[in-house]
């Protein structure tokens, strides 16, 4: 039997397939779509389908996107001064390709450059020693502090050093001891390295006060002994406390980075030399030198450079100091064995940067490495700008403007001054 409905509009009983009402002529509406639980299953399975293939599109869409950025070459900063400068020189490598220009003060992120930097900064502190090195894992050493100028714990201050691992004292002359009074007063030093050689001086005295006084662990070397940086390691090539002049007592280290190596020499002269020269020979080659006595006659003398064979020496001397260093001997003995001479006297602060393979030379003023004083002068190979005169500038104005900016009177690595009045280019309008 056919069940039977009513119209919605004037109440007539309907056929249930009735499409219109018998009586008033009205339409009858009726659901186009009534839910059933095999139309739920299926409106289910669809979305869960359509879910999976939309993870499976999106998830191709990220990978792609991430090779991508990996894929994109980095750049790094560059902080470099105006009046910096930077030399590149290679060491051989049989298996390693050269490695390309590095920022004037490279870093150790090696996600960026790939690589990991030494750096030797040999400090200008005036008429005096001062090196830092600072290693690829963050450890520091202090050879040498300068007088007690304030000019190397400033400089570790501006390199944002807040500690010091190692601490060597070469030996106890004032121009070498007075500054590290000041670091360890302010710096937390993990260890102090010396010959064990004193002296009768108020500056001695104050550096065993602060060594006592901070509770730094106090080592005294000899030769053969070694001193740890880190994964690094420093020989002692040269200690000798009752040598009858102090400059003889210094303690000479050696330090290996891959292919590139340094020797420190604090002021050992030629007697210490010769010592060495009978005594540690084969451990004498070094790419960098460290130039003993600032420059002094009294050391680097020729057996003892052929032993080096230094690529690069650097010495550390105060401008127009009062002992005339460097002499002009040891200019000439390091340039008959190829090196290239830097000095802080000329160049500022002369910072080496190493990967193991190839190293850089930064100076802190633009001009051409230190030439014998009866020869000509060097051509700049420097990568930013060159050697200046009054030439170069239309008004004084704009040349004491430069001036100033590379290091005023007490630099003028351009010799603008002529008559050292503090006054640039006097003759220009």
């Amino acid at each position: 039997m056919s069940r039977q409905t009513s119209c919605p509009f004037c109440g007539a009983t309907l056929r249930p397939s009735a499409r219109f009402c018998s009586m008033c002529g009205k339409r009858l509406t009726r659901p186009r779509f009534r839910l059933t639980c095999g139309s739920l299953l299926i409106g289910l399975i669809s979305f869960v389908l359509l879910c999976s293939a939309l993870n499976v599109f999106l998830s191709g869409s990220t990978a792609t996107s991430g090779t991508s950025r990996q894929d994109r070459p980095q750049s790094a900063a560059m902080p470099a001064s105006s009046n910096s400068s930077l030399v590149t020189r290679s060491q051989p490598a049989p298996t390693t390709q050269p490695a390309s220009p590095v920022p004037t003060i490279p870093h150790n992120d090696t996600a960026i450059t790939g690589k990991q930097f030494l750096e030797v900064h040999v400090i200008d502190v005036g008429q005096g020693d001062s090196i830092l090195i600072r290693t690829a894992e963050g450890k520091t050493a202090l050879i040498d502090g300068g007088y007690d100028n304030g000019l190397a714990l400033a400089y570790l201050r501006a390199q944002g050093i807040n500690h010091i691992d190692v601490m060597v004292a070469s030996h106890p002359h004032a121009d070498h001891i007075g500054g590290l009074v000041e670091v360890l007063n302010a710096l937390p030093v993990s260890g102090f390295w010396t010959s064990g050689a004193s002296h009768t001086t108020g500056t001695y005295e104050r550096l065993l006060d602060a060594i006592d006084r901070a509770k730094v662990p106090y080592h005294e070397v000899q030769r053969g002994d070694t001193i740890p940086l880190g994964r690094l390691t420093f020989e002692v090539l040269h200690s000798d406390p009752n040598a009858y002049d102090l400059n003889n007592t210094s303690v000479v280290l050696r330090l290996t980075y891959g292919n590139v190596s340094f020797l420190f020499t604090g002021d050992a002269e030629q007697a210490a030399e010769q010592e060495m020269l009978a005594t540690v020979r084969d451990h004498l080659k070094a790419t960098i030198l460290k130039v003993a006595h600032h420059g002094s006659y009294t050391s680097s003398s020729d057996q003892f450079l052929a032993a080096v064979q230094p690529a690069i020496a650097i010495y550390s001397a105060g401008r127009d100091n009062n002992y005339g260093h460097p002499h002009r001997k040891t200019i000439q003995a390091l340039q008959r064995v190829g090196a290239t001479v830097y000095g802080t006297d000329e160049h500022g602060t002369i910072v080496i940067t190493t990967d193991g393979v190839n190293y850089q030379v930064h100076t802190r003023y633009d001009r051409p490495p230190t030439a014998d004083p009866g020869s000509p002068p060097l051509p700049s190979n420097h990568a930013t700008q060159g050697d200046r005169d009054c030439s170069d500038f239309a008004t004084q104005a704009e040349a004491q403007a430069f001036f100033l900016a590379n290091g005023g009177p007490a630099r003028d690595p351009h010799r603008l001054d002529g008559d050292r009045d503090g006054i640039a280019c006097e003759s220009l309008p």
